[in-house]
């Protein structure tokens, strides 16, 4: 997963509900997989400053105004999945039975593995791509920081926690997710993500 900026903390439930979408949304949601794929490998080619909105939307028969209207900005067309709602509603289910680490923990592995598998050519490229553009780091660290707001959120509203707890442990649970995601980059993907959260959420188990 590269976070992603789409989140909707308040509304897990609805976000769940609305993950398969209508017809309607499950074609723009392919025509942006196509779109972003078209990208990623431009911006690698190419370089990400070189390579223009404009010549994405035209390889990808699509209107450049309707990647802006999808994406919003350039650097969204390599930050985007569709998979951060369904995430956050796992994250609310999982914390009616376990303690706030262990729900993210539970929560990434039961969405996140299945897609980084079958999709492990782009999400690859994706993460390649990611840590090489300056802009795009940039990018990515403000979604982190959204991500960290919603999961503060779901602890605080929904776990009872303390705001300080809140915030430090949705600060630690992005930071081991970024962890794993980068070693499973660093091996190509042959190890399975689920693996590589498990074992970093569960290093804090072991620790004095």
């Amino acid at each position: 997963m590269i976070v992603t900026n789409q989140f909707d903390p308040g509304s897990p439930e609805r976000a769940a509900a609305g993950s398969a979408g209508t017809l309607r949304e499950r074609k723009r949601l392919s025509a942006m997989k196509r779109v972003q794929r078209e990208a990623v490998n431009r911006f690698l080619a190419d370089g990400f400053d070189r390579v223009t909105v404009e010549e994405i939307a035209a390889a990808a028969e699509v209107s450049a105004m309707s990647v802006y209207r999808w994406f919003g900005t350039k650097e969204a067309l390599a930050l985007w999945d569709e998979f951060d709602p369904p995430i956050l509603a796992e994250v609310a289910r999982q914390l009616h039975r376990h303690a706030p680490l262990v729900a993210v923990r539970n929560g990434m592995i039961a969405v996140l593995d299945e897609v980084y598998d079958r999709e492990r050519d782009l999400a690859l490229d994706r993460s390649r791509l990611i840590f090489r553009e300056p802009a795009l780091v940039s990018a990515a660290e403000r979604n982190s920081r959204a991500l960290r707001d919603a999961l503060d959120t779901l602890f605080t509203e929904q776990a009872g926690l303390d705001p300080l707890a809140a915030t430090a442990i949705a600060a630690v649970a992005v930071a081991l997710l970024t962890v794993a995601i980068e070693a499973w980059q660093d091996h190509d993907g042959a190890r399975p993500l689920a693996d590589l959260i498990a074992e970093v959420f569960d290093v804090l188990e072991g620790l004095p």
